[in-house]
């Protein structure tokens, strides 16, 4: 049978795959590219994405609520059209193809990729809790390591990308997909994005170092332990909750005139403390009527059982766990500003606290005692301790 000829104008016909075996044809559309790189393809080509950014990540005193405003098919197709419209370019097409080639290199194992991309650079792993000081010592690690902390846009610092989910399956676009392949394109989109940022980025302790905010990667540890290789370093960040829940509510609009947990998450944080109940098979609805600390410190529990029983910290010779303390926190960065030797500035940055969660809810102090001990506990059943700052209700 002779083979069907090419219409002018249509898509070429692919060729046919080599005889006993199967080919498998993806495109684009399969697999869109994510918001952040849609906005890092626009900006690395126009200078400017036309998907609103927050430049603001680093800031951790004032607690603002950020809403996208769009419905998800709306924000779907913003992102869609941004992409397009940088992929039509010399190099947002370059970008983009070594962002699905790496894709293609993750998902089929590719030792080779994975050893050249650990040659050169060291990893450098924020990972906590929301409100827990992540934002502080990913904006101070970047300083301690030569790099201008404010010149470093939120889609590549931000904690929720890349993506990762105690749930198999995510809604994306409105579409359910497999969490699992979200996490890994979206990790290669940031490796690609990472590299083409730093790529100018001076060795300091013989390496380039990069350092990434990664609050969901508890949910995938083994993946981005062996991803970002043996000589990444996984700083872990503790907080009392009464604490971390107060800055949760400020964050999100202040505590609801009920004190009840809302059955509609108004920020990204109240979101995953739902999704953290609904995991465990309880309805929004029945999430509404609970005190917001009790709910909160579901969430709270859950993070810190699997950050331990996941695998995050089980084996891992290259991690510090940090208390919430000023004197821990703005030690700890100073000891990296004389590690790296290139920071400008010697000093850290201040380390703010308060003790409004005492101050206002002295009995969610008292509630937040049992389940504390019971992670004392169960981290000292796998060799490890909480820091001793998470008795400190700052």
């Amino acid at each position: 049978m002779s083979k069907p000829q090419q219409m002018p104008g249509t898509t070429p016909i692919p060729p046919d795959p080599p005889k006993n075996t199967l080919g498998l044809r993806f495109t684009a559309e399969h697999f869109p590219a994510s918001a952040s790189f849609a906005i890092f393809m626009e900006t690395a080509v126009f200078g400017s994405s036309s998907i609103k950014d927050n430049p603001d990540w680093g800031d951790q005193i004032t607690e603002k609520l950020s809403k996208n405003q769009l419905t998800i098919d709306d924000f779907a197709n913003k992102v869609r059209d941004a992409a397009n419209r940088a992929f039509n370019t010399p190099l947002g097409r370059a970008l983009g193809l070594r962002a699905y080639n790496l894709f293609g290199d993750l998902l089929t194992g590719n030792a080779k990729t994975l050893g050249a991309m650990h040659l050169d650079r060291r990893f450098i792993m924020i990972v906590s809790a929301p409100r827990h000081g992540g934002s502080y010592l990913t904006k101070e690690m970047y300083r301690a390591v030569g790099v201008d902390a404010k010149a470093v846009p939120n889609y590549l610092a931000h904690d929720g990308y890349p993506d990762a989910s105690s749930f198999w399956y995510k809604n994306s676009g409105g579409h359910p997909v497999p969490a699992t392949r979200t996490t890994i394109q979206q990790t290669a989109e940031w490796l690609i994005m990472s590299d083409w940022y730093f790529r100018n980025l001076q060795p300091a302790d013989g390496l380039k170092n990069i350092v990434k905010k990664g609050t969901k990667m508890v949910y995938m540890p083994d993946f981005f332990r062996e991803t970002f290789g043996p000589k990444t370093e996984w700083i872990i960040a503790v907080r009392h909750p009464a604490a971390a829940c107060v800055s949760t509510y400020e964050k999100s609009g202040g505590l609801p005139d009920n004190e009840c947990f809302p059955e509609k998450p108004r920020s990204v944080i109240e979101r995953w403390v739902m999704d953290s109940w609904v995991r465990d098979g309880f309805l929004p609805s029945q999430v509404g009527k609970m005190p917001y600390f009790t709910a909160y410190l579901h969430y709270w529990v859950r993070y810190h059982q699997i950050l331990m029983v996941g695998g995050m910290l089980r084996g891992n010779p290259r991690h510090v766990l940090i208390g919430y303390h000023p004197d821990v926190m703005e030690g700890f960065i100073l000891t990296q500003i004389n590690r790296y030797k290139v920071a400008e500035n010697h000093m850290p940055e201040r380390f703010y606290v308060s003790q409004k969660a005492i101050e206002r809810h002295p009995d969610w102090v008292q509630e937040a005692r049992s389940a504390i001990e019971n992670m004392e506990t169960l981290w000292q059943s796998f060799g490890h301790n909480l820091p001793e700052e998470i008795h400190e209700v700052f």
